[in-house]
C-alpha cells in the first residue's frame, strides 16, 4: 500500500460564495435514508481531508480532485484522522448491520464524515457529497447539516458498451466509466469482439488485430436499405491500454466484465484464422449488421484457440466473470460439418442445440479451472445450462426466470426497458436508431425482480444492466446522447429501495442534474422534454381523441392543428384534442416563452375506418401491442422508423380483425399495411383475406392478396373495387 502524502501548509483564505443550502433529495440515486440536521457547514480553502485507514488514500485523492474541479477548493490531504474542524473525514467502520458498498454521510456544522462499510462505500459517499456540491452555484461550498444512510438494493448495477460495431477511444471509455461511477453503478460490460471487429490485442494471435480489427466498409442508413460505404474502419486496444483502463475503473470501484463472443458472432476471428471455421473460408470482417451463418467449428483446435485467448483475457481482467456471449448462433454450418457431426455422435448429443450447450460447457470448465465464472446471454439456456454459469436475460424475462428457478445467478437486461440503442423520443426528431421505443420514464418504471419468482428464487437476481449496442452509434457524443439520461434512471432503479421510487421526484432531481452534465460537457438527450401522443377512440364514432403529454416534466404544452410551429401564444393543451377531420397536430413543451424540447408532430388522415369500433382476435403479443387494437384505425400511418406503439404484432398463425363502419358504406379501396424486418424477426402475413359484411355475421370474401414490400419494408395488402359493406 502506498504511503500517504505528507501534510502541507494549510491555506486560510475563504472562498466568497453564496451560502446556498442544497437539498439532500437532489442526490441521484436517491439515498435510503436522510435525517435533516440543524445549521450549515461551509467548506473553504483551509478545509482538509483526513483518512482513518491508509487504504483510503485513493478515495481521498479522488475527493480532492473532485472538489478542485467542482468548487475550486484546494483541500490538503492529512495522514491521520481526528476531530479537526472544517475537515472531511474518511473512514471504514463496520456497522451493526453492514451492507456491501454502504456508507453514512454525516454533515455537521464543523466537519463532514464519510463512514463506509468498505472502501467502495466510502467512494459512493464521496460521489454523493460531490453531487450535492454540484447542485449549488459554481464555487458554492455550503451544505445543510444532515445524516445520510445509504446502501444499494442490488449487487450488479451495470452498463454495457459495444465497441465492435463502432470503436471508441480509451479517453471516451474512461469518461463512460466516470459516468457509471458517478451514479453508483459498479459493472462495466465491455463488448470487445463481434462479426464487425476484434478489439483486444491477443499476443499469441496477432492476426486477430492486424486483420480482425479492420473491415473494408460499414453499413449506414436504415438496415432495410442495405447501403454500405467503402471506407476502411477499425481499431483495437493494446494490452497496455486495457490494463490502464482496468486500473482506472478499479479506482472508481467499477469491475470490468469483458465479452469475447462465441460460438457465433465471430466473423472477425475466422476472417483472421479461417481454419477455426467449418468450411475454411475465405471470410472477411463483416461490413453489415445482423446474424451470420459462419461460426466457430466445434473441433478440438478451436477450443485450443479459445482457451489461449481467454488465458490472455483473464490475465488482463481480474474480475470474477468472463462473458462468453452465446447468443444468436445459427447451426447451419454445424448441420453439414462432418467434424461437428462427429462430435455430436461421440458425445451422444441429439441435436445442434445440445452441441451449442456442449460448446459453452466445455469453455466453462476451462474458465472455472482458472478460478473464474462465465456469464452469457440467455441463449446459453438452450440445450442445457452450463453447471455454474450466470445468465443475462435479454429476450424479455423468461430466460432470467428459468435460470433463477434452476438456482443460477441472473442479470436482468430485457430489451423492452434496458436497451439504450432504442429510440427515446419521436423518431422523426431523433437520430437514426435500430428501432424500439424506450423513454427515460419507461426505464425508470422497470422492476428487475420478476413477479414469477418466489422469495427463495429472488436471491439469484444479481441486478440489471443497460446495454448500448452501437450499429447506429458512431461517435462518443452520440453514445452519451443514447445512454443518458436512461442510464441515470436505471441507476436509481438498481440502487434505491423499491418503495422509495417516485417518478415525479426523480424527474425533478434529474432536471437539476442536467446543469451539472452541461458543466461536464456531457452530450445527454433532452428527449424527456419532447411531447408524446396517445390516441384513443371516442363514443362519437369516427372521432379520434388525442392526448398530449411530456412525461413528468413541469411546464405547459402548446399546440397547433395545422402543422405550424407552436409558440408560447398557441393554445395550451388541457385534456383532449378531438378530431374528426384531417389534421397535423404539432406540439411542444414551454416554460414561459422558452421551448424546452423539440416540436413533434402527428398527422391524422381520416378515411371511413378512422375512429371506428375495432376488434382483434387474438389480442396482439405483449411485446408488440402497446397501442392496442385502436392503432389500426387511429388515422396515423406508421413511418419508416419503427416504434412499437405504431404497429401491432402477433405470433399467432391466424388473426381476425373486424372494423364496424357504423353504417353501410360504399368503398373503393380496402387495405391494411404490414411491416417486414426479417433481421428483427418481424415478418408480414403470408396472405390477407379481405371479407365484408352488412350485418357482422355473414361475411363475403372480396379478395385474397399478397404484395411485395416497398423500399421502407412496408407492405400494403389491398383490394380496389366498389364494395358496399358495414363491416
Amino acid at each position: 500500500m502506498r504511503q500517504l502524502l505528507p501534510a502541507f501548509l494549510l491555506l486560510t483564505s475563504v472562498i466568497t460564495c453564496s451560502a446556498q443550502s442544497n437539498s439532500p433529495t437532489s442526490i441521484i440515486p436517491a439515498p435510503v435514508n436522510v435525517v435533516p440536521g440543524d445549521g450549515m457547514i461551509t467548506l473553504t480553502t483551509s478545509s482538509s481531508i483526513t483518512v482513518a485507514q491508509p487504504e483510503l488514500k485513493d478515495e481521498a485523492e479522488f475527493l480532492r480532485d473532485g472538489l478542485k474541479s467542482i468548487n475550486g477548493l484546494r483541500p490538503m490531504l492529512l495522514s491521520a484522522s481526528g476531530d479537526a474542524k472544517n475537515t472531511i473525514g474518511l473512514s471504514i467502520t463496520k456497522s451493526d448491520n453492514p451492507h456491501t458498498e454502504g456508507y453514512t454521510l454525516a454533515i455537521g456544522k464543523e466537519r463532514i464524515d464519510i463512514i463506509g462499510d468498505d472502501e467502495a462505500g466510502v467512494f459512493h459517499g464521496i460521489e454523493s457529497l460531490l453531487q450535492m456540491l454540484q447542485f449549488g452555484k459554481q464555487g458554492s461550498a455550503s451544505l445543510a447539516c444532515m445524516t445520510i444512510t445509504d446502501y444499494p438494493r442490488f449487487t450488479w448495477r451495470g452498463m454495457h458498451l459495444d465497441v465492435a460495431r463502432h470503436f471508441f477511444p480509451v479517453d471516451f471509455v474512461k469518461r463512460y466509466i466516470d459516468l457509471i461511477a458517478r451514479y453508483k453503478m459498479n459493472v462495466f460490460h465491455w463488448h470487445l469482439t463481434d462479426d464487425q471487429g476484434w478489439r483486444i490485442e491477443i499476443k499469441k494471435y496477432p492476426k486477430l488485430t492486424s486483420i480482425g480489427a479492420w473491415r473494408s466498409g460499414s453499413e449506414y442508413g436504415p438496415y432495410s436499405d442495405r447501403t454500405f460505404d467503402s471506407t476502411r474502419y477499425g481499431g483495437f486496444y493494446t494490452q497496455e491500454q486495457i490494463r490502464d483502463v482496468v486500473n482506472y475503473a478499479a479506482l472508481r470501484h467499477v469491475t470490468i466484465v469483458p465479452e469475447i463472443e462465441m460460438p457465433g458472432h465471430c466473423l472477425a476471428a475466422i476472417a483472421a484464422y479461417p481454419e477455426l471455421s467449418c468450411t475454411g473460408g475465405p471470410f472477411e470482417v463483416a461490413k453489415g449488421w445482423g446474424v451470420f451463418d459462419d461460426v466457430y467449428c466445434t473441433k478440438d483446435s478451436v477450443f485450443d484457440f479459445i482457451e489461449n485467448v481467454l488465458t490472455e483475457v483473464m490475465g488482463l481482467f481480474p474480475g470474477s466473470y468472463i462473458h462468453v456471449g452465446g447468443d444468436e448462433c445459427p447451426h447451419v454450418r454445424w448441420k453439414t460439418c462432418a467434424r461437428c457431426q462427429a462430435v455430436m455422435k461421440k458425445e451422444g448429443l441429439k441435436d445442434e442445440g445440445e452441441l451449442q450447450s456442449y460448446f459453452v460447457q466445455r469453455i466453462e470448465k476451462f474458465v472455472n479451472s482458472k478460478g473464474r465464472k462465465i456469464i452469457g446471454w440467455d441463449e446459453i439456456l438452450e440445450g442445457g445450462l452450463a453447471p455454474n454459469a450466470a445468465v443475462m436475460s435479454w429476450r424479455g424475462t423468461k430466460g432470467g426466470v428459468a435460470a433463477a428457478k434452476q438456482k443460477h445467478d441472473v442479470v436482468m437486461t430485457p430489451g423492452s426497458h434496458c436497451y439504450f440503442d432504442h429510440y427515446q423520443g419521436d423518431p422523426a426528431v431523433e437520430p437514426l436508431a435500430i428501432g424500439g421505443f424506450t423513454t427515460v420514464q419507461k426505464t425508470y418504471s422497470y422492476e428487475p425482480v420478476p413477479a414469477e419468482l418466489d422469495s427463495a428464487e429472488t436471491q439469484y437476481i444479481l441486478g440489471a444492466q443497460g446495454n448500448l449496442w452501437t450499429e447506429y452509434i458512431t461517435t462518443p457524443e452520440h453514445a452519451e446522447y443514447m445512454a443518458l439520461p436512461r442510464m441515470i434512471a436505471l441507476a436509481e432503479v438498481l440502487w434505491s429501495p423499491k418503495s422509495a421510487r417516485n417518478e415525479t421526484d426523480f424527474i425533478r432531481r434529474l432536471e437539476l442534474d442536467f446543469a451539472n452534465l452541461d458543466a461536464m460537457d456531457i452530450h445527454y438527450s433532452k428527449s424527456l422534454y419532447n411531447v408524446g401522443y396517445k390516441l384513443a377512440g371516442s363514443k362519437k364514432r369516427g372521432q379520434v381523441n388525442v392526448g398530449i403529454s411530456a412525461g413528468g416534466t413541469q411546464g405547459g404544452i402548446r399546440y397547433t392543428i395545422d402543422g405550424s410551429e407552436p409558440t408560447e401564444a398557441s393554445p395550451q393543451f388541457v385534456s383532449t384534442v378531438e378530431q374528426r377531420a384531417n389534421a397535423t397536430i404539432s406540439a411542444a413543451l414551454f416554460r414561459g416563452s422558452k421551448k424546452m424540447g423539440n416540436t413533434t408532430s402527428i398527422a391524422l388522415n381520416f378515411d371511413k375506418a378512422t375512429g371506428r369500433s375495432i376488434t382483434v382476435d387474438p389480442q396482439p403479443s405483449e411485446k408488440y401491442g402497446a397501442g392496442g387494437a385502436f392503432t389500426l384505425v387511429d388515422g396515423v400511418s406508421a413511418g419508416p422508423r419503427r416504434v412499437n406503439n405504431e404497429w401491432l404484432g402477433w405470433t399467432s398463425p391466424q388473426i381476425t380483425i373486424t372494423v364496424d363502419l357504423g353504417a353501410e358504406q360504399t368503398l373503393t379501396h380496402l387495405g391494411i399495411g404490414a411491416l417486414e424486418e426479417r433481421y428483427s424477426w418481424i415478418h408480414p402475413p403470408k396472405q390477407v383475406l379481405i371479407a365484408t359484411s352488412a350485418d357482422g355475421r355473414t361475411f363475403n370474401e372480396v379478395a385474397t392478396v399478397k404484395n411485395s414490400p416497398d423500399a421502407a419494408g412496408r407492405i400494403e395488402f389491398a383490394a380496389d373495387a366498389p364494395i358496399t359493406a358495414r363491416y
